[in-house]
């Protein structure tokens, strides 16, 4: 009787196959990038899937970057452990087939994200992470030497093994690429920027304790009825953050401001920073959350237009509706006479008035600073004293019937457009264009400041996008942002008090003089690169003449 001989299982045939390894590699590769591609394949664009991979690069870059003496420690374990196993195959002991597989797995993974990562540093990045990169190089320089040994080139190999062995000698001097720029940052060699103020402005906010109140407005039917699934688990509030203020406070009133996020990010965790240092200078402010994802009708006729710095797109009229819904809401509950039970029980006798007022907003939020002067013209606020803070904006409506009142502004209006000047997610020819909206202006009243990117030391100082959240305050935030939040807020606190004096220190903060430009120095001494102030930037500066095709 013939014998029957079972064909073993697939799993195990791939096992003992030369496919083994490869397979294990593209595996490990497939896994690293298969978030953004299901993300990607699920309808959302490209900036959309990749976003949870960028934020979690920030996020554990700012933690390696508070925690460099783990760092150092966890990567000199890795190194002995790699050293060990390398020990025991000088011994002859090989490892077993499994772990190898294992190994490129890890490999392939890391690969995966060190792609990414270099995607992200192109496109948004712009150098300023250096330890996850370095992070990586350790890994893959670890797992390399103990899944291949110590890179050489057996004799007499045929041609498939010498590749094998080039590859692995390219992955290992790859690897040390990657680690060596973040060495001065590991063993503190890099000169250190200098820390955030410790008096005056942009130092820790102050002198008033404060407290935040939420008021939910309601949605227009017309905006509701367009909201996209991401954000149907929103309840649009005002979050209205008030200073805690001394029964004995001269003043009776107090100013407004009102500050508008990014597109997408109505996230009021993320401008805590922002928003202390404007409520703790004294002011009411209202954080306006309105709605991103839209998705309005829009006819087949349609012609979309994005010049001079503003948009025709119908999502802002949609937009602008939920901003007069939560202007309304904001008037109901903090500056009528009926005003909500919290926003009495901290003003007690002092009031909000609105007639002294502090206007900002980042990226789509600060083009929306328009929507939000529009509403305040309409409604007479500002006419006393008025701050326009942009940081990195982005395309405002140019809808004829969202165009605020410009004949309304008082002549003291000081305006700062303010940019990152590695900011990969918006071109600055929308500052620029944003800046000419206010020729009437004396010039010295509207900045155009471009925060230069100083890779210097460590960490590095990067001008990007996200400068002004929470996610990203760092010292070139603590220097190039809030040192103006501070000065812009006291100016106005100061005005609505006739405190002329510190009326006066604060302008010298905002207009164009070594106050305001000046950004420390590293530790060594050398100063770090200040700020670039541009007037009428698109009619006199060569650099911008871009802007004007």
């Amino acid at each position: 009787m013939e014998e029957v001989i079972e064909s073993p299982p697939l799993w195990e045939r791939v096992y003992s196959s030369g496919a083994f390894f490869p397979l294990a590699f593209l595996l490990g590769l497939l896994l690293s990038v298969f978030e953004p591609i299901t993300r990607f394949i699920s309808g959302k664009d490209i900036s959309d899937s990749i976003w949870p991979y960028a934020y979690r690069t920030l996020t554990w870059t700012m933690s390696l970057r508070d925690n460099i003496l783990f760092f150092t420690v966890s990567m000199s374990i890795l190194f002995f452990i790699t050293f060990v196993v390398l020990q025991r195959q000088l011994k002859g002991q090989e490892n077993q087939r499994w772990a190898n597989g294992v190994g490129l797995l890890l490999i392939g993974f890391l690969v995966g994200f060190i792609v990414l990562f270099f995607a992200l540093d192109s496109f948004y990045l712009r150098g300023a992470f250096l330890l996850l990169p370095t992070l990586y190089g350790f890994l893959l320089l670890s797992i390399l030497l103990m899944v291949g040994g110590f890179p050489h080139i057996p004799r007499g190999s045929k041609p498939f093994q010498v590749t094998k062995h080039m590859l692995h000698i390219a992955g290992v001097f790859f690897a040390a690429w990657l680690v060596m720029p973040g060495i001065p940052a590991l063993i503190g060699m890099a000169p250190s920027p200098p820390p955030a103020p410790f008096i005056g402005y942009g130092a820790e906010p102050g002198p008033f304790a404060t407290s935040v109140s939420i008021h939910p407005y309601p949605v227009p039917q017309e905006v509701e009825e367009i909201r996209a699934d991401a954000e149907k688990d929103i309840e649009f509030s005002v979050y209205l953050t008030l200073p805690l203020l001394p029964e004995d406070t001269l003043n009776q009133s107090i100013p407004l401001a009102v500050l508008t996020h990014g597109w997408g990010y109505p996230t009021y965790e993320e401008y805590t920073d922002w928003i202390a240092h404007l409520s703790a200078k004294g002011m009411a402010v209202a954080f306006i959350q309105y709605p991103s994802h839209l998705n309005p009708e829009v006819s087949d006729d349609f012609v979309a237009t994005d010049q001079f710095g503003a948009s025709n797109w119908p999502h802002h009229q949609y937009r602008a509706k939920a901003f007069e819904a939560a202007f309304d809401e904001l008037e109901r509950v903090a500056l009528h006479e009926n005003r909500s039970a919290e926003v009495d029980a901290v003003l007690g006798d002092h009031t909000i008035d609105p007639s002294h007022l502090w206007l900002g907003g980042h990226s789509l939020g600060g083009a929306y600073v328009f929507l939000s002067l529009y509403e305040s013209m309409e409604r007479r606020w500002g006419n006393e004293t008025l701050f326009l803070d942009f940081e990195s904006p982005w395309t405002r409506p140019s809808h004829l019937g969202l165009q605020p009142n410009m004949s309304r502004l008082p002549n003291t209006t000081m305006v700062h457009i303010a940019q990152g000047i590695d900011d990969m997610s918006v071109d600055a020819c929308y500052s620029v264009h944003h800046q000419a909206m206010f020729s009437m202006l004396p010039q010295e009243h509207v900045l155009f400041i471009e925060l230069q990117s100083d890779l210097y030391g460590f960490p590095r100082l990067v001008g990007s996008h996200y400068l002004p959240t929470d996610s990203v305050h760092d010292t070139l935030a603590d220097w190039g942002v809030y040192r103006r939040i501070d000065a812009q807020a006291d100016w106005v606190v100061a005005r609505s008090r006739g405190d002329i004096y510190t009326e006066y220190w604060a302008y010298e903060h905002l207009i164009n003089t070594p106050l305001l430009t000046n950004m420390g120095q590293w530790s060594d001494g050398v100063d770090v690169l200040p700020l670039l102030i541009h007037h009428e930037a698109l009619s006199l500066n060569d650099k911008f003449a871009r802007c004007n095709n």
